[in-house]
């Protein structure tokens, strides 16, 4: 029961309890009605700092419950999931101050703080003693790389680390320090190591962006995240100089660890502002709601950063599945990781991220305009265009980065503020059938192919292009005596048709019972007209990739046939029907 493919199943049975935990986490932090502190540690001369997660009381009797009735069900992998989850973790930080303007910051990694606005950070003396900053803000976020900072009060007066631009080169000694976990409290380290590789090119983990990572075998542990890799600089005041910021561990191969160099500070500072009255105008609003629809034009992971832990913190549980079913495998497959690596916020931010990126990917959507922008409550409303359809969205000022908490009407999943509910429309199809006749008199077997599409939510619309053989009569003369002989016209019928459909979702399979009307042009060589009627029946459809799906179709067509000028040749029956086949692919 505990394989590999059903492991994965039930971690995604298990993420909607994972997420009403972060909720609680959640709301906890921004209101600063800690139960606990949350722990970030380093050294930095004589001063140690940190804070430690811990969770709420009710939180932790919600994940021993849960995880004793997975374990009486059998579901041991599930159990210790939860159980571990409940434990919290540990991250790390270290002090800088930007030469600049001479303001104070801790950096650490940007999943260390996931979901916090401010943390409590507490600094423990050599005298055991210890010093507390409250409610310190996380003022930004790097939208490429696990970076993020903290501000600490002007008033703060602590030691910090330098960092230094000093190139390094494979063998350099290097040093790790930081507060990874021992028996479930900080514990700290200082791990020496050489730089084994000073320029590894792993996109994966920096977001697709070309950043040499610090790859290197100083001691690196869980808990280490968001820790300075130090190198010896006797220019520096505390004797160590920073060259990058401790964030992977390879999990399957020995002392393969991997650091974000230090430019990336720098690159932040330079690039993203962490003036709170500067980000709350409108402008701010705007290029960031454009920098979303260009983003959208690339991937998801160029998406992610625009999408809110509150956008991820209102879907619910079917929600989730539909999300889970609606994703890309791409996106699916980064899903499971995030889950299976104990951060399973990042993983539904992947799969909203992917739903919103097709839906802006290709189409002629353009930021129109930002309105009901609140600088109290942080939150505005931008709006997109494309025709005559307006798409409302929602941000919030959240971690300094004005982010997507909610959009309306998105075709491909309709995204709301309280979730996304699936709109299950095939986009582009072609099929080919034939209709055979109830009616033989009317007309032989025809054959079809059309063009359809979904263009609203349960609406969609085809062009199909028949080729029928009609039956006909035609009043001859033999000598005095008047004779109906009958003939068959071949016969090309174009129509329009205008239905509705309602799709029913039985995992990979799609059930679409569906009603429509039609109507168009039929012509020949002797025999041209007009067509009106109508259609019911049932899709079955099966998704095999990305936004592919094979189907095919079973129902009813029946129509009347006017014909322009029946002197010569009268249709035997003005009335077609028959029983419709087809089969298609989708794309």
């Amino acid at each position: 029961m505990e394989g590999g493919n059903f492991r994965s199943l039930l971690i995604f049975f298990i993420a909607f309890y994972l997420l009403f935990l972060h909720i609680l986490i959640l709301c906890k932090i921004q209101s600063n009605e800690k139960e606990g502190y949350d722990f970030l540690c380093t050294d930095c001369g004589n001063y140690r700092f940190g804070t430690k997660s811990t969770r709420i009381q009710s939180t932790q009797t919600f994940l021993t419950d849960f995880s004793k009735s997975l374990r009486k069900d059998g579901f041991y992998a599930a159990a210790d999931i939860l159980q571990n989850y409940g434990k919290g973790s540990f991250g790390t930080g270290f002090a800088y101050r930007d030469k600049r303007d001479g303001r104070l910051y801790i950096i650490t990694n940007r999943h260390v703080v996931e979901q916090a606005e401010t943390v409590d950070v507490e600094f423990s003396l050599p005298d055991n003693s210890s010093k507390t900053f409250a409610t310190c803000p996380v003022v930004g976020v790097h939208d490429d790389f696990d970076v993020a900072f903290i501000a600490l009060p002007e008033e703060a007066n602590i030691p910090t680390l330098d960092i230094t631009d000093k190139s390094i080169t494979d063998g350099t000694p290097v040093f790790s320090a930081g507060f990874p976990a021992l028996g479930n409290k900080p514990s700290w380290q200082l791990g020496q190591g050489i730089v084994s590789n000073a320029s590894a090119q792993i996109k994966s983990l920096t977001n697709g962006k070309e950043l040499p990572l610090v790859q290197h075998t100083a001691q690196v542990d869980a808990g280490s995240s968001g820790g300075p890799l130090l190198i010896r600089d006797e220019n520096a005041a505390a004797g160590f100089a920073v060259v990058g910021i401790n964030t992977w561990k390879a999990s399957d191969r020995e002392n393969t660890n991997f650091a974000i160099p230090v430019h990336a500070i720098d690159d932040f500072l330079k690039n993203y502002s962490t003036d709170t009255q500067s980000l709350l105008t409108q402008t701010e609003v705007s290029n960031r709601a454009s920098a979303m629809l260009k983003a959208a034009q690339s991937s998801y992971q160029a998406v992610m950063p625009f999408v809110s832990y509150r956008y991820v913190s209102n879907i619910s549980a079917n929600t989730f599945y539909d999300l889970v079913n609606a994703a890309s495998d791409a996106a699916t497959d980064a899903m499971k990781s995030c889950f299976e690596q104990g951060q399973p916020l990042e993983g539904i931010r992947i799969g909203l991220s992917d739903i919103i990126c097709r839906q802006f990917s290709g189409r002629n959507y353009t930021f129109s305009t930002v309105a009901d922008l609140d600088s109290i409550g942080r939150t505005a409303e931008a709006i997109y265009t494309t025709g005559n359809k307006n798409i409302s969205t929602r941000w919030i000022m959240e971690q300094g980065r004005w982010r997507l908490s909610a959009a309306e009407n998105i075709k491909a999943s309709r995204i709301e503020p309280n979730g996304i509910s699936k709109s299950y429309g095939f986009g582009t199809s072609i099929y080919i059938g034939l209709v055979y006749p109830f009616n033989n008199d009317a007309f032989d077997m025809s054959y079809n192919i059309a063009f359809k599409r979904t263009i609203l939510t349960f609406m969609t619309y085809e062009v199909t292009a028949s080729l029928l053989k009609v039956k006909t009569e035609k009043t001859e003369w033999e000598g005095a005596n008047e004779i109906v002989k009958p003939h068959s016209h071949n016969v090309f019928d174009l129509d329009l048709n205008i239905g509705g459909q309602l799709p029913v979702k039985c995992g990979p399979i799609y059930l679409v019972p569906y009603a429509k009307i039609l109507g168009g042009l039929y012509f020949g060589s002797d025999l041209t007209g007009i067509d009106y009627g109508f259609g019911t029946g049932v899709e079955i459809a099966y998704k095999f990739g990305y936004q592919n799906y094979v189907f095919a179709n079973i129902g009813y067509i029946g129509k009347r046939m006017k014909p322009f000028d029946d002197e010569e040749f009268r249709l035997k029956s003005k009335t077609l029907s028959g029983l419709a086949f087809s089969i298609g692919v989708s794309f």
